[in-house]
């Protein structure tokens, strides 16, 4: 007995330990396990359970906090110790929160719950119903994770317990900004705010308070309000000597001040956010506050200390893999170099800033398939076991009928009644059929939609590429014919975007699709005071990739070759008509231009030339000129092969 008080006392030592020793206290614990009585099944599921709460909020070790985890589950199980299997099955639901295990997550924290209400604690009721909460708006599931806060604040309130419930009034106000309820959510934050005061004045939950409400002006764009609130929240914060909290809302003043364009008082507050940061562990929020400053010495055009922070902030992210942060470091850092013309910089933090967003993108999609992939198998075995209880009773159904033969007409009629019900059934069941078709035709949709999406990237990177190699050139033929691969490289991005923009996925409106083109071409081509003005009429017409590829590229070279060669000087009068229709089976596309005309063959040893010969046997089609000296000149496509979607 007195063993086993002082092993409690030793227990209660380590607990107390501050959290930032947390590995090094579970080596204590484990320490203490191997001396703890058997017998002694609340103090043993006890140390468990901070070993694994230690492990798990680290939220780097939750291998091993489930692997205690099992233990925990598998001696209680073992002794028949309901609070230990109950315990168990609480942190089950806590590590699969954090592993983003929705479903597992809430499965295990109603059986927990459940265990609570029949032994009446509310304190593990209130437990279990918090991770709940949090589970619901990690899914997106606001109003049910809402409703859960309300229950909490109910139960709070009948505990009369002020300081948690105001607490609890801040979480909801959260969740209603999140939903758009910007002025419900203040009128929370001010219930808050006033039950901290009545009770004993706790400083930091009202510096958390104010700094929502500063939050909440922000979204809705009254910065005069949200500064004021800010200021008051720092006060509280400071008053306590809160590190988390001065840091917090010290970054929320420069945020505010930066996007007000005030990047002196922004980069002040971003700087104390930084020094309040450093002696934290957390490695994710000094690299958020190097970044901030770095970004804003940027905007002050002082490009060395920009550079510094900045590469402070990478190196610290690439450390710790923080992939979402170096999107934002990177998009700093390429904007700095250019500006710099350190084009070779600039090019190779575009490659690291594409591939992280594009795994991340990868990564987004990839847990959306899973999602729709769980989906679809559990509505199909739904459905296979629904074809089975249609087939049992369908033999049930003949047996009956075998039995009822003999008897009169009206078992007959009773029978042909049946049928009528079964057909409504078995028609109930081909709609839920197809409904699962057309779940698969979705998914394929997305996989589709993904690979025009990775296309379109690999076409920006190449023409990423042309442009830096342009920009590092000297001769202007070499740059000039660059800068012509770039456009029909854009051409192609044009396609592939509008697909991915597009809900059928297959097919181009050409209306749409040449607008933007000829817009793109235009804007990127035109250098002189004077501007060539240019008027379309274009045919609505669904095209499929393969057609609409080859026609965008064609007339790409001919706006190229008109804007290059049709003027010798651009004034007022200076135009280009673009038609574009289908007339008797046949798709015509017409460049027509008012400038200087020629005499004579086109000469057919240009590259460009020779690409339109050869998109246009691929179209089956025939392209000829029409010029005339001081008049003009117009080239006429008439495509053969075409499909149309629409």
């Amino acid at each position: 007995m007195k063993k086993n008080l002082l092993l409690f006392v030793l227990y209660l030592f380590i607990f107390h330990l501050g959290y930032s020793q947390n590995i090094k206290k579970n080596d204590s614990l484990k320490e203490l396990l191997i001396t703890i009585n058997p017998d002694s099944l609340q103090l043993k599921s006890q140390v468990y359970g901070n070993i694994i709460w230690n492990y798990a909020t680290t939220r780097i070790k939750l291998d091993s906090a489930r692997m205690y985890n099992d233990t925990l589950f598998a001696y209680s199980k073992e002794a028949s110790f309901d609070k230990g299997i109950a315990s168990s099955h609480y942190y089950y639901g806590f590590i699969n929160r954090l592993e983003g295990n929705h479903k597992e997550g809430l499965e295990y924290l109603e059986k927990y719950i459940d265990y609570a209400r029949i032994h009446k604690d509310s304190t593990k009721i209130i437990n279990g119903l918090f991770q709940i909460a949090v589970i619901h708006s990690n899914m997106g599931n606001f109003s049910e994770s809402l409703a859960t806060h309300y229950k909490l604040l109910e139960i709070y309130k009948s505990r009369k317990n002020k300081n948690s419930e105001a607490y609890e009034l801040q979480a909801i106000g959260h969740l209603l900004r999140k939903v758009g309820k910007h002025k419900e959510a203040i009128e929370a934050y001010e219930d808050a705010i006033q039950l901290f005061k009545e009770t004993i004045i706790d400083k930091i939950g009202l510096s958390m308070a104010y700094e929502s409400l500063g939050n909440t002006y922000s979204e809705l764009k009254d910065y005069p309000k949200s500064e004021n609130f800010y200021l008051e929240a720092l006060a509280y914060a400071k008053s306590e000597n809160n590190s988390d909290g001065i840091a917090s809302v010290t970054e929320n003043l420069g945020n505010l001040f930066y996007e007000k364009g005030d990047y002196k008082n922004a980069l002040e507050y971003f700087s104390e956010a930084l020094n309040a940061r450093e002696n934290m562990p957390s490695k994710r929020n000094i690299a958020i506050s190097l970044s901030t400053v770095g970004k804003t010495y940027l905007s002050l055009e002082q490009d060395d200390k920009a550079e510094e922070y900045l590469l402070k902030s990478m190196t610290i992210a690439k450390e710790n893999d923080m992939k979402p942060e170096l999107v934002g470091i990177y998009e700093n850092l390429i904007k700095l170099n250019k500006k710099q013309n350190k084009f070779k910089n600039a090019f190779n933090y575009q490659t690291a800033y594409m591939v992280i967003n594009d795994s991340i993108l990868g990564k987004e999609k990839m847990n959306q398939m899973l999602e729709l992939n769980a989906k679809y198998e559990t509505e199909k075995k739904d459905t296979q076991l629904q074809l089975l209880k249609v087939e049992t009773e369908q033999k049930e159904q003949q047996n009956r009928l075998y039995f009822t033969l003999a008897i009169a007409g009206l078992v007959i009629a009773c029978l042909l009644g049946f049928f009528g019900y079964k057909n409504k059934k078995n028609n109930t069941i081909l709609a839920k059929q197809k409904k699962l078709l057309q779940v698969a035709l979705d998914e394929k949709n997305t996989l589709l939609k993904e690979v025009h999406h990775r296309v379109k990237n690999s076409f920006q990177i190449v023409s990423s590429l042309l442009y830096l190699q342009s920009e590092n050139m000297e001769d202007k033929e070499g740059k000039l014919a660059i800068k012509e691969a770039e456009n029909r490289v854009r051409s192609m991005v044009l396609v592939h975007q509008k697909l991915y923009n597009n809900e059928e996925l297959v097919g181009i409106d050409t209306k749409e699709y040449i607008n933007d083109l000829v817009k793109d071409i235009f804007d990127s081509h035109q250098f002189q005071k004077e501007t060539i003005t240019y008027e379309l009429d274009v045919e609505s017409i669904v095209l499929d990739i393969e057609t609409v590829t080859p026609i965008g590229l064609i007339l790409n070279e001919l706006i190229i070759n008109t804007l290059k060669h049709a003027f010798k000087e651009v004034n007022s009068f200076s135009k280009l008509n673009i038609n574009f229709a289908k007339a008797n089976n046949q798709l015509v596309l017409t460049v027509r231009d008012n400038g200087k005309g020629f005499e004579g063959e086109i000469k057919s040893s240009s590259f460009g030339i020779m690409l339109m010969k050869a998109l246009s046997k691929k179209l089956k089609a025939t392209l000829k000129y029409n010029s005339t000296i001081g008049m003009g000149t117009v080239a006429v496509l008439n495509i053969n092969k075409f499909s149309q979607l629409s």
